[in-house]
Order: C-alpha cells, then structure tokens, then sequence
C-alpha cells in the first residue's frame, strides 16, 4: 500500500529543517522541528531583519519543556529590534534606554496535534500573569524563573526611562490545523478567551495585550514568501533613462518602490525583508554603525534631499520588460550594492512621519548573466571606495572555505559551507556551517573574546567584519570551525548543563592547543587588521599558524580525540570555575560577559587570569594520558 501523501505543511518543514539544521537536529522529534519551524517563521514575520541575520533564531527562542510557553522574546518599538533570554541583560537595558518607547513581550506555543482542547491553550495565558504577578515557579521550571528575572530588570518601576515605557504583551497559539480549523476553535472557545482577556486587561490597566491563533496556511504563506525568490521590481518610467533598450536603467526608484520588491506587505499589513535579496552583495548589512546611523537619520530628518547624498543602488537582473505605459518591471532584483542603503530604509520604515513616496533613490539597473555578477559586485563596490583586493580575497577566501570544508571528515562526520542564506544544500551532511558559526569560533579562539561571542555577537561582528576573512587564516578557520561543531555537540550530549559555556571551553581548548605558540601574534594581527612589511613579523604570523593547525590536525588523527581535551577542560573549570558552573540567576550569568584574559584597556581581573597554573598539560599529554587526572 503505497505511503499517504505528506501535507504542505510537513513538506515545508522538512525542507526548512533539512536546509537550516545539522544533522543531530534534523534527527529530533518532529515536534520539536515543528516549534523551531513556527518560531522561525514568526520571527521572520514579526522581525525579519532578525530572521536574515540568524536563520536559526528559532531555536534559540525556544524554551524546551517550560510550563505553557515554547518560545519567548523580547521586540523594541514595534519589532524594531529582538532580543532573547541568550542576550547580556546589560546589553538589552542599554539599547532600550537609548532608543525604546515601547517594549513586547511575546509568548509562543505550538501544538503539532490534530487533537487540541482548551486545556492546552490554557497555560499559555496564565503563565505570562503568573510571571508579571511575580508568582512563585517550581524548580524545575528554571526557564521560566529566568523569564521571570529577566522582565523585572526590563520594566524596572524605579528607573525613570524603564519604568515610563509601555509594555505590551503578544500570546501566540499555532497549530497544524488549518484556517477554518483555527476559526472554529476559537468560536469555540471564545467565552473562554474573552474571561482570560478580562483577567490580562485588569491586571495591566490597558488592551496592550494581544492573543493570536494561527494555523498551517499562515505558516505556509510565511515559507513560500521567504523562499520564492520572486522579486519584482515596478519603476515608474519617468523617473529612469535606458542608457541601452532593456539592458540598462539609469534614474531614481522610490522607497515604496524599493520596499514593494524587497519587503512587501504580509497579510496583516507589516513589511518583511526577504532573506537573500543580498545574495550577490559582498557587504552584509553591518548595523547600527556610523554610516548607517546618518543615512537614517537623513531619512527621517531630510528626506526630500536623499538622494543628494546617498550614492544609490546596484541592481542585476535577468529581465527588463515594458509593463505597461507607466513602469518598467525588473525581475528578479539582486542589490550588489546598497545593502546598507536598503536595510536602513527598512529600519526606518515605521517611523513617525516617514514618506516611502517622497524618498529618492539614486539606482542603475543592468540586465546580467549569473557569470557576470561578481565582476559587477566587485567593481561596483570598488567605486564606492572598496578595495578591489579586499573584494576579491573575501570572494575567494569563500569559495575556498567552502571547498576545504566539503573536502574534509573529521570523527566520522561530513561538513557543508553555505556562503549565502538562501543557498539549498543537496548533500547529506553532518554539518552545515554558515558565517554566523565560522565568526563564532573565530572570535572565541583566535580572537581570545568567548564573552563577546556570548553577549555582543553582532557588535563583534560589526567591529571585526572588515578584519577577518584573510587569506592566511582559512585552513586554521576551517579546522576552528569543525572543532567547535564537534565539541558543541559532545557538549550537549555529556553536559547539557554547562551548554552556555560552550564558547568558554572551545576558547580554553584553543589556548591549550596553542601552548609554545606565539598566539598573541594572531589576536593582534585580526584585531587590527595591520598588515605588517617586516619579514620577521610576516614569518612569526605563518609559523604560529602552521603550529595550531598541526596541533588540531593532532587531535583529528583519531576519532574522540577531542573529547579528552573537553573533559580535561570540564574536569578543571568544574574545581577551580565554580562561578563558571554554578550560574543559577541572571546576575550570576554577568560573567559570560566578562573578559577572559587580560586584554589591552581591560582592567578588571580577567576569568582565566590564572590560566598556565590550571591547565598545565599539553594537548600531547592528554591525548597520551587519556584521562583527566
């Protein structure tokens, strides 16, 4: 008897999990691919920018097996900015002091049943009042403590800026079911809901609390928008010039214009910037930097002048057509540059007295082959006062890793590079690296900065971006990288409890890796981007290279070898760390953040001050020994 065909729904999460995830996680129950699958796509719905930077957030916002609640997270002035129970809590209250009015709280719960009674529902509202009430949790609900600890420092009554913000509370149901399913639970329980909402509107004197249902058709909706790759680009003709007769325009495009074809409307009349409309853009949007702080402030403050002072976008595409009398359509839209041009006309876009129609934008438009787009990328930001080399190195460098890490086994297992967000991955591999995973490694090795990968990801990142990819460093990147994905998954499976300090430990690993090295060399090297002339210098820099990566390729020679240098670390960090290993609050957590050795300016006693005291083998000495004594 031939196997029932799968629903839309189960076939868009298979492919969502099969393209985003590695393979331990592609194994879990499909429940939980379920949850990560909603969460993900709720976030991209609800702040795009948040989903393109880290395809994975939905697993990051889950809260495992809390009472009532699957997901929880924060979003600033109307999805403006996210934030999560991973991020520093110091971090958060700076951002929100100097740029909220608003905050949300948002709680997620999904059900993959075609069974579900009020009983299931019923957690997800009360668990939010117990948490605003300050109600008492059992134990074993350390999440939803965390959760708890994490809203009080949030609505602070005694800071004046904290406590004059509104808060705002999103309780969201999804479920498998589909649209008319949803309407008639919610008929059906609508006496119900309506007694819950009074409880939530007396307790927080307001309506700012929302309760949605949604089911597989807005789920689906939400992944065939994120996957379909049909930009389409509508250009009023009056304000464009063909330079050559459907091969090249040349003029000005709207920011409604821009945002109809890159960030469309949803359903419910939000905009979401779709994942890879950057595909072919070296420069990956670098946030809130001073550049891009002007540029929306030109937006807000003088947006008839834009287009003065902006240098506009670069636009390849497979097609110009005549529309009609009025516009040109171009289609399919690939911005090889303007990227931190587009995503701070979205950042903006919701803002008090923004006018998508009175916004200019300098734009050329040229019909391209797949062939031709690097050359285009490259010289088009090379204009824009890019270096060409640079340009090329990091083109290269990425096609290279990308080769290196599809060419490797390491304990048995297979890797896979994604250079871009949108690529489809075809093999069957273990791992599936993306930039976001090689940037973490990198800055929590060889950078020495595992508390700024734990608190400060996307400042780093910001910080360090133009300094990373080198030539020189991508074996050693490669090799950091596939040791981290191992040991984050031995981690996980042995010690689940210590999975926060998963930076800290591949940090610690690397610096037994490097003992008699000159490791220093490279920190300094990648921070600050120098590019030293002396021979001897350029020398000490490939010799303390060559040294790590022999030492890693040491552990790979075997299969576990790197599980003894994690119990090693484990088996010191548990006596001589306890602070480390006991964290149990969110002030406990303030350690994550802090420095791990001493660095330049760093005048607070670092964690691992005492490090060559504590860890006195050499990863030689563990492999021989085999155990942790």
């Amino acid at each position: 008897m031939p196997k029932p065909k799968k629903l839309l729904i189960e076939r868009n999460i298979q492919r969502f999990i099969t393209n985003t995830f590695d393979k331990r996680d592609r194994k879990k129950d499909s429940s939980i691919h379920f949850e990560w699958f909603v969460n993900s796509m709720h976030i991209w719905n609800e702040s795009s920018q948040s989903y393109n930077s880290n395809t994975k957030i939905g697993k990051d916002v889950n809260v495992g097996s809390s009472l009532g609640i699957d997901a929880f997270f924060v979003t600033i002035n109307n999805n403006e900015k996210l934030f999560t129970l991973n991020d520093d809590i110091a971090d958060v209250i700076e951002y929100i002091k100097a740029n909220a009015k608003s905050i949300t709280f948002n709680f997620i719960q999904s059900k993959l049943t075609n069974n579900i009674t009020w009983a299931n529902f019923l957690n997800l509202i009360d668990i939010p009042l117990r948490v605003w009430k300050g109600q008492d949790f059992d134990t074993s609900q350390g999440v939803l403590i965390k959760i708890q600890d994490f809203i009080d420092e949030l609505t602070n009554s005694d800071d004046e800026i904290l406590g004059s913000l509104e808060h705002k509370v999103s309780i969201f149901f999804y479920s498998n079911k589909n649209a008319t399913d949803i309407i008639s639970l919610e008929r059906d329980w609508k006496t119900d809901i309506d007694q819950k909402k009074r409880e939530l509107y007396d307790y927080f004197k307001s309506n700012n609390v929302r309760i949605i249902f949604r089911g597989s058709d807005f789920l689906n909706e939400i992944y065939e928008k994120i996957t379909s790759n049909e930009y389409k680009l509508l250009i009023n003709k009056s304000e464009v010039i063909q330079a050559e007769e459907f091969k090249y325009l040349i003029g000005y495009i709207t920011a409604k214009e821009l945002l109809d074809a890159v960030a469309p409307k949803t359903t419910e009349g939000m905009r979401s910037l779709y994942p890879d409309v950057f595909k072919n853009n070296i420069r990956l949007y670098l946030g809130q930097n001073e550049i891009n702080k002007k540029i929306e402030s030109t937006l807000i403050e003088e947006p008839e002048h834009f287009h003065y002072y902006n240098n506009g976008l670069t636009i390849t595409t497979k097609e110009i057509k005549d529309e009609n009398s009025k516009n040109f359509l171009v289609s399919p839209v690939n911005i090889v540059n303007g990227c931190q041009t587009t995503n701070s006309i979205y950042n903006v876009h919701n803002r008090e007295g923004f006018d998508e129609l009175k916004i200019k934008i300098p734009v050329r438009i040229i019909v391209a082959q797949d062939d031709e787009y690097e050359n285009i990328t490259i010289r088009t930001n090379t204009q824009n006062g890019i270096e060409a080399k640079d340009l090329v190195s990091i083109s290269t460098m990425q096609k290279e890793l990308q080769e290196l890490f599809n060419s490797v086994n390491f304990d048995n297992k297979k890797f896979t590079y994604k250079r871009q967000k949108g690529e489809i991955v075809t093999d069957d591999a273990d791992y599936i690296i993306q930039i976001d995973d090689l940037l973490r490694a990198v800055f929590a090795t060889i950078m020495l900065i595992p508390d700024r990968v734990s608190g400060y990801f996307d400042k780093t990142t910001l910080r360090y971006i133009d300094n990373v990819f080198n030539e020189k460093f991508v074996k050693l990147y490669m090799l950091i990288t596939a040791l981290y994905k191992l040991t984050e998954d031995y981690i996980d499976d042995k010690y689940q409890q210590y999975n926060r300090l998963k930076y800290h430990f591949n940090y610690l690993a690397y610096r037994i890796i490097s003992k008699n090295v000159n490791y220093r060399i490279l920190e300094d090297y990648l921070k600050f981007g120098v590019e030293s002339e002396e021979q001897e210098e350029i020398e000490s820099i490939e010799n303390a290279i060559e040294d790590i990566i022999s030492n890693i390729y040491f552990i790979f020679k075997e299969n576990n070898r790197y599980k003894l240098l994690i119990d090693y670390i484990i088996s010191i960090v548990e006596v001589d760390y306890s602070a480390l290993t006991n964290i149990k609050t969110k002030a406990d957590e303030k350690i994550l953040y802090k420095a791990v050795e001493k660095l330049k300016r760093i005048r607070t006693s670092p964690v691992f001050e005492n490090f060559d005291d504590k860890f006195t083998l050499t990863i030689y000495e563990i492999i021989k020994d085999g155990s942790t004594n």
